[in-house]
């Protein structure tokens, strides 16, 4: 596998691998593909986009971090065309959605796909123009700066379209902001475990009261559990205090039947009771075993998290679930690796 990803065309074969039995699964007239591929879409397309947010986000503060694993992350942005495809490969499903009988000027299947796909090209095209520039050369800041911007606008657009707009008439206007903010959290939990990957265990001996990389990103982490579990807070007591009925449904088809109200206290605490508490002690954040805990459990509260927001509303074929995931985890592991080829721990034998 490791030779096969070297040669210069291994990647490219397993992309179009990938793309083919992606599209074969969820073109196929069955119940339940269109909901899985939807799933696996909104969980990677976060992921991916989170990674180079992370990695532009670091470099627009001059993040030591970042040096670390900024080619790791970087590696990632090939996906974005991928998940571009994916989205093509959901126009079929978008009649599922309850405007679609009744399409609107903003509420219509070809604006509607349109615009999402238009900003994930101007994801990849943007992310490629940042990981084109020298880690400190001029001008990288100006890139990491619009990437960010399109990545501000690609997330709340696929909360708002491909998310929020199951729920017709219900309207959030905070989640978009939700959106991002998970995503960039999820970034920053990739970037520890690719940390820990490529460089192992922090360098003892360092300086009384210095920090390494590692509890630089375990920091990040505590401090955007805190931010999520406030934008959590604030869209529950918006709808709890406002007790408007196209708002509490959305809550309340969540919590009145098993398993998406267990799920639901699931997120809470994958997202922030385990994170907040774990990254509390100050030796906590540099080990090892507490940090790739914390981000798998961040990453994991996320997956969850899209499963609830769609399971109430769209049929999820397990099998359809469990063949577009493998594709995707693998085809993620791989461009990481070639990307970090020939540097730290991860790409020994």
């Amino acid at each position: 596998m490791r030779a096969f990803l070297e040669r210069k065309s291994g990647l490219a074969v397993l992309f179009a691998a990938v793309a083919a039995l992606m599209a074969y699964v969820s073109l196929r007239p069955a119940p339940g593909e269109g909901g899985s591929l939807l799933l696996s879409f909104l969980f990677f397309v976060a992921v991916i986009e989170g990674c180079i947010a992370a990695a532009a986000a670091g470099a627009m503060v001059n993040a030591r971090w970042v040096g670390s694993v900024r080619k790791a992350l970087l590696s990632v942005s090939p996906m974005l065309l991928l998940s571009s495809f994916l989205l093509l490969l959901l126009i079929p499903f978008v009649d599922t959605y309850p405007w679609a009988g009744t399409p609107g000027i903003w509420l219509r299947k070809d604006f509607f796909i349109g615009r999402n796909l238009a900003f994930l090209l101007l994801a990849y095209v943007t992310a490629r123009r940042f990981a084109a520039a020298p880690a400190n050369g001029e001008g990288t800041k100006v890139r990491a700066a619009w990437y960010l911007l399109v990545f501000v606008v690609s997330q709340s657009l696929t909360a708002f379209d491909l998310v929020m707009s199951l729920e017709y008439p219900w309207v959030s206007t905070l989640l978009g902001g939700y959106f991002f903010i998970e995503a960039l959290y999820g970034g920053f939990a990739v970037s520890a475990i690719l940390f820990l990957l490529l460089h192992g265990r922090p360098a003892v001996g360092k300086a009384h009261g210095s920090r390494s990389d590692l509890s630089d990103l375990s920091i990040l982490m505590f401090g955007f559990s805190i931010m999520w579990a406030g934008l959590f807070f604030a869209q529950f007591l918006t709808i709890w205090y406002g007790n408007i009925p196209e708002e509490v449904g959305f809550i309340a088809r969540r919590v009145a039947a098993s398993p998406t109200r267990e799920l639901s206290v699931a997120v809470l605490f994958l997202l922030f009771f385990i994170p907040f508490p774990a990254l509390l002690a100050t030796r906590a954040k540099s080990n090892p075993y507490v940090v790739s805990a914390v981000a798998l459990s961040i990453l994991s509260g996320i997956l969850v998290e899209r499963f609830v927001f769609l399971a109430p509303l769209v049929r999820i074929s397990p099998g359809a679930l469990a063949v577009d995931f493998a594709c995707l985890l693998a085809l993620f592991v791989a461009v990481v690796y070639k990307g970090s080829r020939g540097r730290g721990t991860l790409l020994q034998p």
